[in-house]
């Protein structure tokens, strides 16, 4: 029997990876789990990885998007922190390069699985289903998706690669607040920062409602943006 914090973390793996063929996603990452302190990735090998940082839960949680964005279902990491086994389960797949031999997370790799994991942020950790979509194909959404998750919530973009993170969001044209990345003020979302209203920062809005493209503070346009719709 596995440990019950792997059993948690396996079933949550497979219940995302159950819903994602159609851009729906859980989310459930808090503010306290996104960081890896400086952690630099090469490859899907993590050379340089600091295994204490997944022995961690909220580290393996982390990993967990990570690995969830970039990779498509059916492909897994698979590793051993401190003698237990654990599966880290591909999804999304917005940078599938990265699970190859010698695959490394380029730019676009990293602008995309960033975006994709902020905007899973909760600011209650609670896990509720979401509509994710952008720019790439792996966030194509359904016509049946785009009925039931109407609600434009904002934009999520940034790098958490970076030290220190990149972490932004924009509000839905005439909202003024995020509640479920937020909490009740967005002038308290540290560390993401809100920049104000996507129709601003970012250069334009796509056919399925998505934002395309959005500025960073530096005046930086960052090709991955993933926009969040909440069910009507």
């Amino acid at each position: 029997m596995l440990p019950e914090d792997t059993a948690e973390e396996t079933l949550g793996a497979d219940q995302q990876a159950a819903i994602m063929g159609n851009g729906l996603t859980f989310n459930g990452l808090t503010f306290n789990g996104l960081t890896f302190n400086g952690l630099t990735f090469n490859g899907l090998t993590f050379n340089g990885l600091a295994m204490a940082e997944l022995s961690d839960p909220l580290g393996r949680q982390l990993l967990s998007a990570i690995v969830s964005c970039a990779l498509p279902e059916g492909e897994a990491i698979d590793l051993n922190i401190e003698g237990v086994d654990y599966s880290f389960e591909g999804s999304v797949g917005l940078a599938p390069e990265w699970g190859k031999d010698g695959g490394e997370c380029g730019e676009n790799c990293k602008s995309w699985v960033s975006a994709c994991v902020i905007s899973r942020v909760n600011y209650l950790g609670q896990s509720v289903r979401i509509s994710v979509r952008g720019k790439d194909k792996a966030l194509a959404s359904t016509s049946e998706e785009r009925e039931e998750y109407t609600e434009r919530e904002g934009a999520y973009f940034g790098d958490i690669f970076a030290t220190p993170q990149e972490l932004y969001a924009c509000v839905a044209p005439g909202a003024s607040q995020i509640p479920r990345v937020c909490g009740p003020s967005i002038q308290g979302c540290s560390p993401i920062e809100v920049l104000g209203d996507c129709d601003d920062v970012c250069s334009k809005e796509l056919n399925d409602g998505a934002s395309d493209k959005c500025r960073d503070p530096s005046g930086k346009m960052q090709k991955g943006a993933v926009t969040v719709f909440l069910a009507s």
